[in-house]
């Protein structure tokens, strides 16, 4: 009998249960049963965790958060996803003197610079604090939402210009974090903002008190901004990336005023640097678009940057029909990867010319170990973000595309297993005479989920002049995905950067938001379903029906994807229930006919 089983036989095999539902389940078997699974602070829970998603750091509520983790799995592999704009309200709180009169009459819409944290800053899962922030053109939005016992919503508006141009749009943001998890309590939200036109500042915003402090200027002469990144860590350093390709790399936790670079890189010849990245508190990542060393890896030190390794693009296995040229060598995203080198900037991302994106390993002398390629759409790709423990999300230049890709298969190496390929060469098959089952194994236990998705709805207040729009539909939006952020690796959300506006994307499958435990997922994805089926269609962030498909594996050149389109909540039934068990899509997915168009209808 398995109640009589010893406490230890027990504790394995729960270890061996896929979800946190099998765990509960197991503990409403028998009053034994529970006490055991509930023992030592949910020890069993905790346990799971470090199981399931070894990489993924939780604060110590386990049950809790195995819930998130094992929910958000679920929703991925159904595709299933909330889709919505943020929004911020008319009553937001304006500080500065937004009285700014323009100089000029832009034709185009204003690319969003986001960033977002989370923070556990009580004794419940449910006391958590979120903050978003993003560029809307010259002006800087902030949400600060806290739920648990003490929920409140607030929305800032922050623009202190007296003439504005396009030269002041805000080209890069990233919020400062105390601590991920324990943060101290502070009134302040402190962020780091670059401007067009090279204006680089650290400021604090106290929503409470409606008021601003310049708390930090970043020197830098003027010189035009390009983008800025912010590295992890306690003592986080801040790169600017100017428009002439070069990076200048500043402390941020100096008591000085007024901050000068400690280090720069330059750029030489005809090329210019066009993309830079830190894949750690010491590392930074720079496409340089030149043959040789088209990625430059430094290793940054408190006083200098020094160069760590370089990756030529005549080893990277252009296709023949691309070949060697300016495009192919530029660098469009760099993303390093969460993993058992996660800290240390090994495992990384980066997108290409080819419209490839590449998984670099800098423990092995290989290139790179795995290449990612979508067949069905040629759009150049713009950003790349990494979302869970086993998938990235790629946006795309154009058509409104985000692409999802599944990291647990597709070659031999997998560095969420810490594997690496023993073969000199990188290929999608290791040679005859040594072949690593593993990778094998691995693709058959983990069946491809890649998956696009559209974000066609033009975002709310999008002008008629700009050029995000479709010709065929003035209703559609078919521009170009810009940024991600999520705000914690445990968050079931995607803010996407669109021409005018940002998206939400929450993964989260029906049928949790259908159970009994309907309102713990409601209340983290501020999601009321009751109050969007009696809100107006016109209403900004209501929740939007969104098409996408299931892409085909790379080499199969005779499937036709067929394209799925989302329906209402009020109008699934009890036959989309059945579907999903057959099919493995969220129930809000229509079902498909046999004869059902991919193509869109906008």
């Amino acid at each position: 009998m398995l109640t009589e089983l010893p406490a230890e036989i027990i504790y394995n095999i729960a270890l061996h249960l896929p979800t946190v539902s099998c765990l509960t389940n197991l503990a409403q078997t028998c009053q034994r049963l529970h006490l055991l699974i509930a023992a030592e602070d949910s020890r069993i829970f905790r346990a799971f965790l470090k199981t399931r998603f070894p990489w993924i750091e939780t604060p110590p509520f386990w049950r809790d958060a195995s819930r998130a983790l094992t929910s958000r799995s679920r929703a991925l592999d159904k595709h299933a996803v909330i889709g919505r704009f943020v929004v911020p309200p008319q009553d937001a709180i304006k500080i500065g003197s937004h009285r700014g009169t323009r100089a000029d009459t832009p034709t185009l819409g204003y690319r969003p610079a986001i960033d977002s944290y989370e923070v556990w800053n009580g004794d419940l899962w449910s006391d958590r604090k979120e903050v978003l922030a993003w560029g809307a053109a010259d002006e800087i939005i902030v949400r600060v939402r806290q739920t648990g016992s003490h929920p409140s919503d607030k929305w800032v508006v922050f623009n202190d210009l007296d003439h504005v141009s396009s030269y002041d749009d805000i080209c890069g943001l990233h919020l400062l974090k105390s601590d991920r998890y324990l943060q101290v309590p502070d009134d302040k939200e402190h962020l780091i903002f670059g401007r067009v036109r090279g204006e680089l500042h650290h400021l604090s915003i106290s929503p409470d008190d409606a008021t601003h402090d310049y708390e930090q200027e970043f020197v830098t002469h003027g010189t035009e901004l390009e983008r800025i990144d912010l590295s992890d860590g306690p003592e986080p350093i801040l790169a600017a990336h100017f428009e002439n390709g070069s990076i200048a790399l500043y402390h941020t936790t100096t008591d000085e005023p007024e901050v000068h670079p400690f280090a720069r890189l330059g750029y030489e010849g005809l090329t210019r640097n066009n993309y830079s990245k830190f894949l750690s508190p010491t590392r930074l990542a720079v496409g340089t678009g030149r043959l040789e060393n088209t990625l430059s890896i430094s290793t940054i030190t408190p006083d200098n940057i020094s160069l760590y390794r370089e990756i030529g693009s005549e080893s990277l296995g252009f296709e023949e029909r691309v070949g060697f040229n300016r495009k192919t060598n530029i660098v469009s995203a760099i993303v390093p990867l969460t993993g058992q080198a996660g800290g240390l900037g090994d495992v990384f991302l980066s997108t290409w010319g080819d419209r490839a994106v590449r998984l670099h390993d800098l423990r092995t002398s290989n290139p790179y170990e795995a290449m990612y390629r979508d067949t069905t759409d040629d759009n150049p790709i713009y950003c790349v973000h990494p979302f869970g423990h086993d998938r990235f999300v790629v946006g795309a230049g154009g058509d409104a595309v985000l692409k999802f890709f599944d990291l647990r298969m597709h070659s031999p190496y997998s560095y969420l297993n810490g594997r690496y390929p023993s073969f000199s060469h990188p290929s999608d098959e290791p040679s005859a005479d040594n072949t690593n089952t593993d990778g094998i194994q691995d693709s058959l236990r983990y069946p491809r989920k890649d998956f696009s998705l559209f974000l066609s709805h033009s975002p709310p207040g999008l002008k008629s002049s700009n050029r995000g729009r479709s010709r065929g539909n003035p209703t559609s939006y078919r521009g170009p995905i810009y940024t991600m952020s999520s705000p914690s690796a445990l968050s079931p959300t995607i803010y996407a950067g669109v021409v005018d506006g940002v998206f939400r994307l929450d993964f989260v499958s029906s049928d949790d938001l259908a159970s009994s435990s309907c309102q713990w997922y409601e209340d983290g994805l501020a999601l009321d379903l009751n109050a969007d089926l009696n809100s107006p269609s016109s209403a900004p962030d209501r929740v939007l029906e969104l098409s996408g498909y299931e892409r085909p594996e790379p080499d199969d050149l005779t499937t036709t994807s067929k394209l799925r389109t989302q329906q209402p909540f009020w109008a699934i039934s009890n036959d989309d229930a059945r579907n999903e068990v057959v099919t493995g899509w969220d129930r809000r997915w229509e079902r498909l006919d046999k004869e059902a168009p991919w193509r869109r209808h906008d």
